[in-house]
């Protein structure tokens, strides 16, 4: 009977070592907020894909963009930032024609694009973020896809956890809402994964959106990104399909 209660001692201190590994892997929670560091430059690397069909007539275009972002000032609520364009190429086909643009080489570009885009690259702008990463204001004229943050709720956040935002858009000019739904896939002593699920509506337009984020638990500034966003227009009998990828990364 001694022999048997020795044999299942050490049984159940491994039953009760998973138990409490267990436990502590399913409570692992993270305070997501967006932190960046002020006076710290992040370097951010954005790429739009886009192919749209109107009347069996196919354009696809691909915009690669680069800029730095620095926080400049910081309070309990707000992130004050500045954002400067630092290189950007274009490519777009349409009907059996080709347009390039390369901000490294202005002397082969279109003078009226070379024109439009050198005003772009020179200026800076500056965008004010509230800390949990929504877009408080933002200059006309800003790249709005060079600063994807997510969006995140007040409390904290658990493997699994859901929780929605809702924000307006323009798209051709048509204001549009896009309602979104971030769930919590993995968390990490560094970094949180998410996934983004949602749908856009206006007038005679129909989207969707799914996607992939990548969070520094730190700064909340995301690492990586791609959003993919397939659109419907219908206009004047018209309809225009459009399926538009974005990807993001940040160092």
């Amino acid at each position: 009977m001694k022999k048997l209660i020795k044999q299942s001692i050490p049984l159940v201190i491994i039953l009760i070592g998973l138990t409490f590994i267990s436990s502590n892997c399913k409570k692992q929670g993270v305070l997501l907020r967006y932190n960046p560091k002020v006076d710290e430059t992040v370097s951010i690397k954005s790429t739009i894909d886009q192919i749209m069909t109107i009347q069996g007539q196919e354009m696809t275009n691909s915009i690669t963009m680069v800029m730095d972002m620095t926080a400049t000032e910081k309070t309990d609520s707000l992130v004050t930032t500045q954002a400067h364009l630092k290189r950007m190429t274009y490519n777009t086909k349409f009907m059996g024609r080709t347009v390039n643009f390369d901000s490294d080489h202005m002397e082969d570009a279109d003078p009226s694009m070379a024109a439009t885009l050198k005003g772009l690259l020179e200026k800076n702008f500056e965008i004010v973020y509230d800390i949990y990463g929504n877009v408080i204001s933002v200059p006309e004229g800003y790249p709005q896809q060079q600063g994807i943050t997510a969006v995140f709720p007040k409390e904290m956040v658990y493997e699994g956890s859901q929780w929605t935002r809702d924000t307006e858009s323009e798209i051709n000019g048509i204001a549009a809402l896009s309602h979104g739904t971030y769930t919590v896939k993995k968390i990490t002593d560094k970094t949180t994964e998410l996934e983004l699920t949602g749908a856009i509506t206006a007038e005679n337009v129909e989207g969707d959106i799914s996607g992939t984020m990548l969070i520094d638990n730190e700064t909340g500034v995301a690492i990586t990104a791609t959003l993919n966003m397939p659109t419907t227009i219908n206009t004047d009998g018209t309809t225009a399909t459009i399926m538009q990828t974005i990807t993001l990364t940040t160092e």
